[in-house]
């Protein structure tokens, strides 16, 4: 059986340690998540590449209690889409974080207005390449994995979507 929350991991491939915190509007219900990564190492920093469409980076699941999703798809690209990407580096010991509104990737009509209990998953699409220095890894020396947090009991409300409709950001 599966604990009920895993709001702190460890990616073996990058070594990151990633956590979620799931931020509550005022009636309770989720409002946003925070994703943080950490590189506890002391000797490498990791350099991530990440999409800039939020989605395809932090994906968010929403599922109701007989797991029926009710979130939007990740967003997926074909080969003719030019996709844009930026770098950042998580320094020896420090970290960086993420903070993605639900509504983003939910959409209010699909809670029922008394709200519901269900489940949040979050996938962190990590490409990555552990570096020392100031190096900077070329694209053929980055790797990929995937970092999953969840949540098995969240309340999720109408008005807690529309109090963080703050575009998703990217702050260290």
């Amino acid at each position: 059986m599966f604990p009920d929350h895993a709001n702190r991991v460890t990616d073996p491939a990058s070594d990151l340690e990633g956590s979620l915190t799931v931020l509550r509007g005022s009636d309770g219900g989720a409002s946003a998540i925070v994703v943080d990564l950490c590189n506890p190492s002391n000797d490498r920093d990791v350099v991530l590449k990440i999409n800039a469409e939020m989605s395809a980076f932090i994906m968010l699941t929403v599922t109701d209690e007989q797991g029926t999703v009710l979130s939007k798809p990740a967003r997926k690209f074909n080969s003719s889409e030019v996709q844009g990407f930026v770098t950042t580096r998580i320094g020896r010991a420090s970290s960086h974080h993420w903070r993605v509104p639900i509504a983003a990737q939910l959409d209010a009509g699909v809670i029922p207005k008394q709200g519901l209990t269900g489940r949040l998953v979050v996938n962190v699409a990590l490409l990555f390449s552990k570096v020392s220095g100031d190096e900077q890894p070329a694209d053929a020396d980055l790797k990929s994995s995937l970092l999953t947090l969840y949540d098995m009991n969240v309340l999720f409300t109408r008005a807690a979507l529309s109090e963080d409709s703050r575009p998703p950001t990217a702050d260290r």
